[in-house]
């Protein structure tokens, strides 16, 4: 079975490889009978990510370089602690409709 994951370099699916060829090897159909000599081979299964989701790859993995502002980090806790800390509803929601147009 070959997965085509379009986007991603060998690197990062190196780590399953190992795994889908030892489970496809347990569930090979044996040769050495006659009825699998004469069966042809089965059809190879392909996957394809959406282009949905490698926008969404590719801004989580530009996002992951940034770097921690521990300043503001302290900041913010800070004020959650003392309870001064306000969400802004209105921006959640905005937000969130934004994360679904990128869905879809």
């Amino acid at each position: 079975m070959a997965i085509d994951f379009p986007g991603l370099s060998s690197v990062q699916t190196a780590g399953n490889r190992g795994k889908v060829t030892e489970q496809a090897a347990d569930k090979a159909p044996r040769t050495d009978t006659p009825a699998a000599q004469n069966t042809q081979p089965a059809q190879s299964d392909t996957v394809r990510i959406s282009d949905a989701a490698q926008a969404l790859q590719r801004s989580s993995s530009s996002q992951g370089n940034a770097e921690v502002d521990s300043d503001r980090v302290a900041q913010i806790k800070a004020a959650i602690d003392n309870g001064s800390y306000k969400i802004d509803n209105e921006r959640i929601a905005e937000r969130m409709l934004d994360f679904e147009k990128l869905l879809g």
